[in-house]
C-alpha cells in the first residue's frame, strides 16, 4: 500500500483535530521511549514490531514515529509492504521539539 510522510506541524494537527482516531507507534527503544514520547503513542520498538505487529489497531491511521525518523521509515516500508497504508514522522521527536512540542511528555528524571 502506501506510506504518507508528515511533518511535527502535519502531526500536531492531527493530534488535535483526531486524536482519538490515531495509532501512533513509537519504535524506538524504552529508555528512549521513557526520555520524551509524543503523548498517547504506543511503545513497540524496531526490533519487537514483526512479533507485536497485532498489537496496532490497523483500524485507526496508524503513524510511525522515532527519533530522526530513519526507524520509523524503515518499519513504515515494512507495513506498507504487507498491505497497510501508513504515515511516518519524516522528522522525527526533533522536530517535534523544535515546533514547540506541546504534544511531547518528558521523563521526570
Amino acid at each position: 500500500m502506501a506510506i504518507k510522510d508528515i511533518r511535527a506541524k502535519e502531526l500536531r494537527n492531527l493530534i488535535r483535530t483526531k486524536s482519538d482516531d490515531l495509532e501512533i507507534i513509537d519504535v524506538r527503544e524504552p529508555f528512549e521511549y521513557k526520555e520524551v514520547r509524543i503523548k498517547k503513542s504506543k511503545n513497540i520498538p524496531m526490533g519487537e514490531l514483526p512479533a507485536r505487529i497485532n498489537e496496532i489497531d490497523w483500524s485507526k491511521e496508524v503513524i510511525f514515529v522515532c527519533r530522526s525518523g530513519n526507524r520509523s521509515r524503515f518499519m513504515a516500508e515494512i507495513a506498507a509492504a504487507s498491505g497497510k497504508d501508513v504515515k511516518n514522522l519524516q522528522f522525527g521527536i526533533l522536530e517535534c521539539g523544535e515546533e514547540g512540542g506541546e504534544f511531547l511528555e518528558f521523563s521526570e528524571n
